[in-house]
């Protein structure tokens, strides 16, 4: 089921981990050549990411979801949601790695989602709100 929000791609997923990581990462079936991506896999993994992203934001904040990042803020909700993606590809082989690069990954996602957090509190993301922003002094 793929969620109606794509804020990444196959390919950007790649740019981060590197196309022989997302398809040995991705391919679970033994039956597979080595190096065959699994692009259904793959499209998961951006479903995931989509939701995670979501929700972080949907009960909080002012902002509308599915998000629509404008701007520069494009690339960033890209690479929040390649790094979720790459990361639940990596974690997601039934192994829980306690090493370097194990760790690295973990980290990677962590440090997205603490970056997250000021964009939604602070109203930093520029893109679309469920209201205006009030322009001149309100009164409470």
């Amino acid at each position: 089921m793929s969620t109606s929000a794509t804020y990444a791609a196959q390919s950007d997923i790649e740019d981060i981990f590197g196309v022989t990581n997302v398809a040995t990462w991705s391919q679970l079936d033994p039956t597979q050549p080595p190096g065959t991506p699994d692009t259904e896999r793959i499209q998961r993994a951006l479903d995931f990411a989509c939701s995670k992203i979501e929700s972080f934001f949907r009960n909080y904040g002012n902002y509308t979801t599915p998000l629509t990042p404008q701007n520069d803020d494009v690339n960033l909700v890209t690479r929040w949601a390649a790094t979720l993606a790459g990361v639940w590809l990596y974690e997601s082989r039934g192994q829980r790695d306690d090493n370097p690069p194990g760790n690295k990954f973990t980290a990677m996602a962590k440090q997205v989602m603490a970056e997250m957090g000021p964009y939604r509190s602070s109203e930093k993301l520029d893109a679309a709100r469920r209201w205006p922003s009030p322009t001149a002094p309100a009164a409470m």
